[in-house]
This record gives structure tokens, sequence and C-alpha cells, in this order.
């Protein structure tokens, strides 16, 4: 018969046997002394019981910190997605409806008026569902460059538009950004601008003579061509040799178109002396050359002078037919 332990021992291990710190032997001891021993029973479980009921309580209190916390912090992601949501609207809304974006001169149609210093400009975006919200104005040494911005047309802006800018000195030019539309009392085309902006000193420069055939879209009217330039000796000559082949009804008109083009390259390549077209025509091989001399003649003054000013420029591409 074994020896029964006395109680407060058996309470001693309690401790270290709901923490499992004893060895099986004593598991052994205390268990078989807890079967027999009601008392030692009960202290067991009463020690067994607070334990949990405070674990319990104090993983409570962390999941309910815990929800709070997170509900709180969603309530804040939520809030700041939803402010800048609407930060976000409001900054386009602003920029569509109000404030607007830069608008491209090639967009806008419009007429002026030029009286001394004083400048009236009008018109209409091309882009019915946009209207100009705001014009600016910039001026240097009787040059006034204008630019513009557009918004989503609305209650507040109706599509045309009406300003007027009162200059430090007399105009002498005004441009929609970088293209000239009046210049010394004379409307200025796209086209004309375009050419006169592409002027350069030396036929020699083929990358330029591409930019000035581009300009007057040469290949519209003659087709692709190829280039011989002549730069030993002067008079310097820049020769096109057209790829498509002339029927003898076509003549007449492609050769006027020839002498058109030439004239304008003439006035705007400062040492280009002739300019010679070489085509093919039943067959045959013909060349069409065109002396500074026969562009004088046609401009009815120097035709380098046509060249040098946007003005006069803008008269010559009229009379040739090349602005229309």
């Amino acid at each position: 018969m074994k020896h029964k332990l006395p109680c407060e021992l058996i309470q001693d291990l309690f401790p270290s046997y709901v923490d499992g710190l004893t060895s099986d032997i004593t598991n052994e001891i205390v268990e078989e002394h807890i079967a027999e021993c009601e008392n030692c029973r009960n202290s067991l479980e009463a020690m067994k019981e607070p334990s949990v009921q405070f674990m319990n309580s104090q993983d409570k209190e962390e999941i309910d910190f815990l929800k709070k916390t997170r509900k709180k912090n969603q309530r804040i992601l939520f809030g700041s997605i939803i402010l800048s949501i609407v930060m976000i609207v409001g900054v386009l809304a602003a920029k569509i409806f109000f404030i607007g974006s830069h608008v491209y001169s090639e967009m806008v149609a419009c007429d002026i008026t030029v009286d001394g210093n004083r400048l009236s400009i009008s018109g209409v975006i091309a882009d019915k569902s946009l209207s100009i919200s705001s014009v600016k104005y910039e001026e240097m040494d009787g040059v006034v460059t204008v630019s513009f911005k557009a918004v989503k047309k609305s209650p507040f802006y109706q599509g045309e538009f009406q300003s007027e800018y009162e200059a430090r000195e007399d105009i002498t030019q005004v441009c929609l950004d970088e293209r000239i539309i009046w210049a010394q009392g004379e409307n200025i085309s796209a086209i004309t601008s375009a050419v006169y902006q592409t002027r350069h000193p030396y036929v020699g420069a083929m990358l330029e003579n591409g930019r000035t055939a581009m300009a007057l879209n040469i290949t519209n009217d003659l087709g692709n061509f190829t280039n011989e330039l002549q730069t030993t000796t002067e008079p310097y000559g820049w020769k096109l040799i057209l790829e498509n082949e002339i029927s003898a009804s076509q003549k007449e008109k492609k050769e006027s178109d020839m002498r058109s083009y030439a004239y304008i390259l003439l006035a705007v390549i400062d040492n280009l002396g002739e300019v010679s077209y070489e085509y093919r025509m039943d067959g045959e091989v013909h060349l069409l050359t065109v002396k500074m001399k026969e562009a004088t003649v046609f401009a009815g003054q120097d035709i380098k002078e046509c060249g040098s000013n946007v003005a006069m420029l803008q008269k010559l591409m009229e009379k040739t037919g090349l602005d229309t």
C-alpha cells in the first residue's frame, strides 16, 4: 500500500503541475491524490478556473481593442480616400470648366484688327465642345504673341470670344503662338507663315531645303522628287528631279506650278540663284529652269526682298496662287 502524501505537499505542487512543469511520476502522484481527496481536487479546480477566466478576459479585451482600432483605421482610410477623390475631381473640374488647357493656334479661327498699338481679336475654336477661357498676350519690339486656353463649353463660357490688348508701342506683327497671322497691314496665311519661318541663307543646307519644300507641300502638286545641288560656282542651283512622268495635257499646268514653287524657293533661300526641274514626258527628259531675273519680273520687285519680309512674301504667295 502506497504511503499517502500530505495535502499540503500536494498543493505545493499544484502551480508547477498546472503549468506543466512536473515530471510524469509527480503527475501520477498528484492525480492519484486528487482522485481520492475531494478537498485538494476542489483546490486544484479553483486554481485553474481563475487563471482561465483571467486569460479569457484579457484576450477579450485585446480582441475588442484590435477590433476598435481596425474599425477606426478603416474609417480614417475610407475618409482619406473619399477626400482624395473629392479633391481630384474638384481639381479636374476646375481645370476642365474654369482654368483650361493651352490650345494650339491651328484650332482657333480668329479675326484681328490692329490700330496703332491697339489689338482687337475675336473668333471661335474649331472644337465645338470647347470655348476659349483666357487670352494671354506677350509683347517684344512691336511683336505681340497671343496664346489661348480652352475649357469645356458651359454656361460660363459659350464658344465665341473677343479680347482687346493695348501694346506699349505700335504693333508691327501679331502671332498666335509661333504662327504669324498679321504683319504690316497684311493678314498672313498659315502656309505663308510656315514657309517664312523656314528661310535660310545657304542652298547647300539640304535639311533646311527639305523643311521649306515640306512647308510648301511641293509633292502635293509635283509628286515625289530627288535633289541635285550645284554649289560650286554661282549662280548656285537646286535641281528637283521629278519621279512621276508628265503627260502632254498636264504640261502647261505642271510647268506653271514648277515656276510658282521656284519663285518662292528663290525668295526664301538667300544664295539660291536658280531652280531647275527635270521631268519626263512621252519618254523624253525635259528641263525647266527658273532664274532670279524671271522671278523678280514676276514679283514686280527684287525677289530676295520678298523673302525678307513676311508681308511681301504673303503678297507673292497670293500672286502665285500657292496661298489658296
